[in-house]
């Protein structure tokens, strides 16, 4: 097995493992085991479970960044677009969180110890919402997308299922940044 091949391997065991068990319940040898590989195999890649942690945090942040920028680049104007981002972005957390009787868990470490990882996330994708609201033209373009992503945070937190967030993206954004358009582009 190549090494990428290798690595993607214990990063999907420890993906699988850390839903199913949490944080604290998912060890190295459990890892490596599901895996399919000797302990010291795993070692060999990581240091020990918090850089497995800090890996597999990683890989998911670069698909969540991916599948951001591909909606903001996608139909529709800037409104709808921002939109489709954020509702695709949480949906992804949403979907991968949903079976685990560990989010909660999850959630705490998103806002504890995994904190720096996430926050340099939302910076990087507050800007991108900001020079789309600039690029039409807002006026307001870091406060509004400040804003989109605060309340974006309290309707991921507090939807009841996943069909949930495409509407109340697309709500949120067409009430807070719709107005801010210049009146020739605002519908």
């Amino acid at each position: 097995m190549a090494a990428e091949a290798r690595r993607d391997a214990m990063l999907g065991a420890a993906q699988a493992l850390v839903l199913k068990h949490g944080l604290r319940g998912t060890s190295m040898e459990a890892i490596a085991r599901r895996a399919g590989i000797a302990k010291p195999t795993l070692y060999a890649y990581f240091p020990d479970k918090d850089a497995v942690f800090a890996a597999l945090l990683e890989r998911l942040i670069g698909a969540w960044r991916g599948e951001f920028r591909g909606a903001l680049a996608g139909e529709g104007d800037a409104v709808q677009r921002i939109a489709a981002a954020m509702t695709l972005k949480h949906k992804a957390v949403w979907r991968l969180l949903e079976s685990s009787p560990h989010a909660d868990e999850l959630y705490e470490e998103h806002d504890r110890g995994w904190a720096s990882q996430f926050a340099a996330l939302e910076t990087e994708l507050v800007a991108l919402v900001e020079a789309e609201l600039a690029a039409a033209g807002v006026m307001r373009a870091r406060m509004m997308a400040q804003l989109f992503f605060a309340a974006g945070y309290g309707i991921g937190r507090r939807a009841q299922s996943v069909a949930e967030l495409g509407p109340a993206f697309r709500l949120l954004a067409e009430r807070l940044l719709r107005p801010e358009l210049p009146r020739a582009s605002a519908h």
